[in-house]
């Protein structure tokens, strides 16, 4: 796929490629080729396919019906927990690269599956498709398929009635499939898609009907009040925030700002577009904010951003006053523990200096 294109949002059927992290292997061993298959299955908000599994590969197809970068979030999840389990060593399995490709389920949906159920004769792994044991080609030949995967979206595509489904099925598999799918090919110029190209202007119509109605004058002031936010927060001017250049402190709090977006429920592609960021990047910020920023300051943030949906206060003039000196029942709380000698919040958490104004030299290495 072209690396410019466009992701879709939204719910609809997306086709799934995920390879290992940091090109390694994602199966170390036979029994994980059967727990992903349960584990692809078992995600909530999605129905699963179909599926294909080689050692650095995934390839799946899932009925997502909500937008795909949670779903996403919980297979990655699941899959670290699998291998610490099993190996006693905390890893990420599955890589950060994902490009879901959304699928036209009329048009495409049965040729993408018979492509995927081929893809071991292909790449010369075996004679016969139904010689695989790790894909879902054996649910769809089976008369009675298990209930966690949904064979009959395809099987009734390709069979006009219910019954000899599978053996239709067999018949397609063991001719020359001529409208084979080329998985690396999507069939719009700026968006990933298998299907029809009208279908991409009707999935993110329908993916910003999910989203509350805002004018651009109204995203803006968002943006401007979170970006005011975290520089009031952390004793930085907005300039400082902005300037890329300074790398270290700019991919350190410019995610927190897109979180603040994402908390006002905007899309990924409304945040990049906000922050002149390009999309893919806004999920992998927010995937890494637990990990770079303690939960109290988390807590503190929000609680300065929600109160503006129930008050005249503005984010940036709640920012401005907790910068301009003024004292907080917390810092009331500090205050008197210095005075009695008793230990303060950042003598017990060394991560609460997270949320005191930086020190620029260090940060803005």
């Amino acid at each position: 796929m072209d690396n410019r294109q466009k992701t879709l949002h939204g719910p609809g059927i997306y086709y799934f490629r995920m390879t290992g992290a940091r090109q390694q292997a994602i199966f170390r061993s036979v029994f994980e080729y059967d727990y992903t298959a349960h584990l692809l299955s078992h995600i909530d908000g999605s129905t699963l396919l179909a599926y294909v599994f080689f050692d650095h590969e995934i390839h799946c197809v899932l009925d997502c019906q909500r937008d795909w970068p949670g779903i996403i979030d919980d297979i990655r999840d699941r899959f670290t927990d699998q291998h610490e389990r099993l190996w006693d060593a905390h890893k990420a399995v599955i890589s950060e690269e994902i490009s879901p490709v959304l699928v036209d389920e009329q048009a495409c949906l049965a040729d993408l599956i018979i492509t995927l159920h081929q893809l071991p004769v292909s790449r010369n792994l075996v004679p016969d498709a139904s010689m695989y044991s790790w894909s879902s080609d054996h649910h769809y030949r089976s008369l009675n398929p298990p209930g966690w995967i949904d064979c009959g979206r395809m099987l009734n595509q390709v069979c006009q009635t219910r019954h000899n489904r599978s053996l239709r099925y067999e018949s397609l598999m063991n001719t020359t499939h001529a409208t084979r799918m080329n998985l690396n090919e999507s069939d719009h110029p700026e968006f990933l898609l298998f299907g029809r190209p009208a279908l991409a202007e009707k999935q993110q119509a329908r993916a910003e009907m999910n989203q509350p109605g805002r004018s651009a004058n109204e995203l803006r002031r968002l943006r401007d009040d979170a970006l005011q936010l975290i520089a009031g927060r952390f004793g930085i001017t907005l300039e400082s925030l902005k300037d890329s250049s300074f790398r270290r402190q700019y991919q350190r709090l410019m995610p927190l700002v897109a979180w603040l977006l994402e908390k006002r429920q905007l899309s990924y592609e409304t945040i990049a577009d906000l922050l002149d960021e390009d999309e893919d990047t806004i999920p992998l910020w927010l995937r890494g904010i637990p990990a770079d920023h303690p939960q109290s300051l988390l807590d503190k943030l929000s609680a300065l951003w929600s109160p503006a949906e129930y008050s005249t206060e503005s984010p940036a003039e709640s920012s401005a006053e907790h910068s301009s000196g003024t004292t907080s029942p917390d810092d009331e709380a500090e205050a008197t523990a210095d005075q009695e000698g008793e230990p303060t919040d950042d003598a017990v958490n060394p991560d609460a200096d997270a949320e005191k104004p930086e020190n620029k030299d260090v940060v803005n290495q």
